[in-house]
């Protein structure tokens, strides 16, 4: 018997077929119009790779052009564990070239990770030991390594690179955009066993390379100041130190140190407090050194000269409160030199009152203290300076002779070097010029305010000088020049608001030389063990740095 099929399945299945004809229709004419682009596209990506131009990091010197940070390629040693036959021996074979234990390295291997670091930034002799191995499953990644060839001189100020190829903290960390340029792009067209095809499409935008930055440091001079820190830090005991060189004519830093310090090829082994740059970020009371501040602006405002004479009786009353000299010494007769001289408290709290609180806060505020100096340099802090509307009537005592505000070396080098330039107060700056592919950029000299007048600064340049010939800072003197200085002996704040007892922070501000300054150096110790005598060690490091600086910048002797 024949099967027969109806009309009705016939007229559903052509209609079936008819649809899918269609359909199938449509969707290649979409692909060949519409869809053409995308598909290419897709088919396109198959074929290509696309890599990143890493741009090479920009080099720092100072401003001899001595190289301070640069840049080379290390190789890194990575492993694909599936790949590695025997991990237990290779483990065993890496352990005494890495100075690694080999379980650390095994469980590293049997972490289940496709692909590892075992060993970042390798030496090379090290990864020439690795290479003569021949491991199956180990290999090596070029990875750029920033050098310091200097060692930790001048860590605080250059700050370090990290893993990931970001600068942090000093200039580093600043400018980092500038320094690290930016990485580029390249597209190339590879067969089906991954190789680069001869012929194949080859675009690509090329790296840009990080800006060459020459700093304001001089190497000679900051290796000298990391000396003399180091020294006066190891043989006080301190507690912390820090030193500023500034060029009183226009801001530049010409040396910046820090102790503790770190080792900036030895990041990981840093504390908190060695990667802090004290010399901008930490605050302390200034003590005596202030009263220089103190008596410019008396001298400024016309209240006193230095002749102007009051009997000192070794303490002065304010506010109700009794203020004393040093050690209750009773001094008489007394001008206003000779209390920059011999460091009178007394005397201090007579100009200050002569003065008045109304312009004595508003030459500290002339003079930058309690805001930022502007120094290009990450993580500067301001100190404090209340205001007005918050002073005791005590407060105007006190703060003349350095008492009740909080400054930074930086901020106290930076009122010094006004003093010194005849009265105008520059914005301290670290990087003298920038150069990238359109040429060199050099940073221009910021003078912020005129704080003094000239003949103020002529006047207390002079009684600065005396202080160091024939008073308290005498220690300060230089054979053949003529030193200009104050030292300062401070109390250290406790949390309940008095003072530690038999604790101190210990100073030294000058500039060289006195008549023609070419150098303002604040040397700055926390709790020597010296104690009141503190001042003796701030004072030799001023003398070691300043003689060593003299005599590299071949400034001819002014003094016979």
């Amino acid at each position: 018997m024949t099967a027969t099929i109806s009309r009705a399945r016939l007229r559903v299945l052509f209609a079936f077929f008819a649809v899918a004809s269609l359909v199938l229709s449509a969707r290649l004419a979409y692909w060949q119009t519409i869809g053409r682009s995308e598909l290419l596209g897709q088919a396109t990506e198959q074929v290509r790779s696309d890599l990143v131009l890493a741009a090479h990091r920009g080099v720092i010197r100072d401003r001899g052009g001595a190289i301070l940070a640069t840049t080379v390629e290390l190789r890194s040693l990575y492993a694909i564990p599936g790949r590695v036959a025997d991990r237990g021996a290779t483990a065993a074979a890496l352990a005494p070239i890495l100075g690694e234990r080999p379980d650390v390295l095994r469980a590293a291997l049997e972490s289940g990770a496709e692909w590892l670091y075992l060993r970042r930034r390798l030496p090379e002799e090290t990864a020439n030991r690795i290479a003569a191995l021949r491991m199956e499953g180990l290999g090596f990644e070029k990875e750029p390594k920033r050098l310091y060839p200097n060692g930790m001189i001048g860590a605080q100020v250059l700050g370090f690179v990290n893993d990931d190829g970001l600068g942090q903290y000093g200039v580093e960390g600043r400018y980092d955009d500038m320094l690290r340029g930016m990485p580029g792009r390249l597209v190339v067209e590879r067969d089906p066993a991954n190789r680069e095809l001869a012929l194949g499409l080859r675009t690509g935008v090329n790296a840009k390379d990080g800006q060459e930055v020459v700093l304001t440091l001089d190497l000679a001079i900051q290796t000298a100041v990391e000396r003399e820190l180091a020294a006066a830090m190891q043989r006080e005991q301190a507690a912390s130190g820090s030193v500023v060189v500034l060029d009183p004519r226009d801001g530049a830093v010409r040396a910046l140190a820090s102790s503790p310090t770190y080792d900036p090829s030895r990041v990981g082994a840093a504390t908190n407090e060695a990667l802090r740059d004290r010399a901008i970020s930490w605050t302390y009371e200034p003590g005596s050194t202030m009263k220089a501040i103190t008596i410019a602006a008396a001298l400024d405002k016309g209240v006193v000269t230095p002749k102007t004479s009051y009997n000192d009786v070794g303490y002065a009353v304010i506010g109700g409160r009794v203020l004393s000299n040093a050690l209750g010494k009773v001094y008489g007769p007394t001008t206003v030199a000779q209390v920059l001289e011999r460091s009178q408290n007394a005397g201090a709290v007579f100009v200050a009152s002569k003065l008045g609180a109304p312009d004595l806060r508003s030459y500290l505020e002339a003079f930058g203290f309690g805001a930022p100096t502007g120094v290009d340099l990450a993580a500067e802090t301001t100190g404090r300076v209340r205001p007005l509307a918050e002073w005791y009537p005590v407060d105007l005592g006190t703060v003349s002779f350095g008492q009740g505000l909080s400054i930074t070396p930086l901020q106290l080098a930076a009122a010094y070097a006004a003093i010194a330039n005849g009265g105008t107060l520059f914005r301290p700056y670290v990087v003298a010029s920038r150069r990238d592919a359109d040429g060199e950029h050099r940073t221009a000299p910021a003078a912020v305010r005129r704080v003094i007048s000239p003949q103020t600064s002529a006047t207390l340049r002079t009684m600065l000088t005396a202080t160091v010939d024939q008073g308290i800072a005498n220690a300060a003197a230089l054979r053949g020049y003529s030193v200009a200085g104050k030292t300062g002996t401070a109390q250290i704040p406790s949390d309940d608001g008095s003072y530690v007892d038999d604790a101190y922070i210990s100073s030294f501000a000058g500039f060289v030389p006195a008549e023609d300054p070419q150098l303002v150096v604040v040397v700055v110790l926390e709790r020597p063990q010296s104690k009141l005598l503190g001042t003796l060690p701030a004072m030799a490091a001023f003398k070691g740095i300043a003689t060593d600086a003299l005599r590299y910048a071949r400034v001819q002797p002014d003094r016979p």
